[in-house]
């Protein structure tokens, strides 16, 4: 497909970072657009930037639900839910960072990325798929992390690596199961991104681990992502944007 004409997008997480200009992207390429954020404020930022960058095109709906702070089973009948089973085209960008060690793990923070990382991405797939069927047409993309296509071994952030990593389970189960019903599904794996919802310190612990000693820019994620969205020969794919980044060359 040459662009999103007539198709509605939907992404969880747009108003900031990698999100933001996932949703450029496809407002840019003509969706009915609609953001998702935890900030009515910095929503309403978002859908004004958008606008006064591309005239002539469709309005913004804009649906705020702050996962962190409202209960997570009100999820369930939220508006946010409801536009999510009526779109064609589903982006799930957002997924809180932890950097933290097994034995320092809480209670709280390991059901905070289990339900976060993992079961929020899932639902919002069970969600969306009906409509998608009905309708022989649907594109769906997730985010993995850094490292995490395949099993492995992490010492300072295995609890959001399992979450990831499992993401990859559940993209090739509906890449497997739904292809016939014209949904594709494919999952992005960022290396060290520079967003603001990232520590100075962070941010610089993860540039000095990339090869080329730099962040890769949130616009080469949004344009590897409408490369995945436009495709529909690429299915159960899961991409690595990190410029080749090994826990073997980290930091040389």
């Amino acid at each position: 497909m040459k662009n999103f004409e007539g198709k509605t997008a939907l992404v969880v997480g747009g108003s900031g970072g990698i999100g933001f200009e996932i949703s450029r992207m496809l407002f840019k390429n003509g969706a009915n657009l609609i953001i998702h954020g935890r900030n009515l404020q910095k929503l309403e930022k978002a859908r004004q930037k958008l606008k006064s960058e591309f005239e002539n095109k469709p309005e913004i709906k804009i649906v705020p639900f702050d996962f962190e702070r409202e209960p997570f089973e009100n999820l369930q009948n939220s508006g946010l839910i409801n536009e999510i089973q009526k779109t064609d085209i589903l982006c799930v960008c957002y997924g809180p960072f932890l950097q933290k060690s097994l034995d320092k793990m809480s209670f709280s923070e390991w059901q905070k990325i289990s339900l976060l990382d993992y079961a929020l991405p899932g639902i919002c797939v069970s969600a969306v798929l009906s409509g998608m069927k009905k309708n022989h047409f649907g594109r769906i993309l997730l985010f993995g992390g850094t490292g995490t296509n395949f099993r492995s071994e992490f010492l300072t952030n295995a609890a959001y690596a399992g979450a990831k990593t499992g993401l990859g389970v559940l993209v090739q189960s509906v890449a497997c199961g739904f292809s016939d019903d014209g949904i594709t599904c494919n999952a992005i794996l960022p290396g060290f991104t520079e967003t603001e919802y990232q520590s100075e310190k962070i941010l610089e612990e993860g540039k000095n681990k990339m090869p080329g000693k730099k962040l890769i820019e949130r616009e080469s994620i949004a344009s590897k992502a409408e490369f995945l969205l436009k495709n529909d020969d690429l299915n159960g794919v899961l991409l690595k944007v990190d410029r080749g980044w090994s826990p073997l060359n980290a930091g040389k």
